[in-house]
């Protein structure tokens, strides 16, 4: 005695291959013949169409290849990151703001602590200073991110 399988309102004599498919949640081929043997002989010897969605579903990311940081500078203080930061509230000391200068070969960092912005070119001068009396090689870039605080009336020093 055979089964019956109840799929509510489908037609199990003329539904076609496709239909069943995609009602079966995209079933693959080979289990829908050993389905069709069974339960569903009207569908015995129908080709699947191609199924976008089953490609789509088939399809994987292609990841990156890693050739290393080619953008990643090859000598200390070519390239030196900077920001102004204004934490909500004040430090002990009555530091408003803070300035950090990253260098991008090493990712060594510097941190200067501002009461005001004014004080922006004075901690720079520090740094720079700092910076190529320690490594005994000149600063080649400073990189900002146009946010203003390295415009005004600076003296040329």
């Amino acid at each position: 005695m055979q089964k019956r399988i109840c799929f509510g309102e489908a037609n199990i004599a003329t539904d076609s291959k496709d239909v069943w498919h995609r009602r079966l949640g995209h079933m693959s081929e080979k289990t829908l013949q050993m389905l069709a043997k069974n339960h569903l002989p009207n569908i015995k010897g129908q080709i699947l169409e191609s199924c976008t969605e089953c490609i789509y579903g088939k399809q994987c990311k292609v990841s990156f290849q890693r050739l290393g940081n080619p953008s990643r500078i090859h000598e200390v203080l070519e390239l030196v990151h900077t920001n102004v930061c204004a934490p909500s509230k004040k430090s002990l000391g009555g530091a408003y703001y803070f300035v950090t200068f990253i260098d991008d070969h090493s990712r060594r960092v510097w941190v200067y602590l501002l009461k005001t912005k004014d004080q922006l070119l004075s901690a720079f001068k520090e740094f720079h200073a700092l910076v190529e009396c320690e490594t005994r090689k000149k600063l080649k870039c400073l990189k900002v991110d146009n946010g203003g605080e390295y415009r005004g009336p600076f003296d040329a020093y």
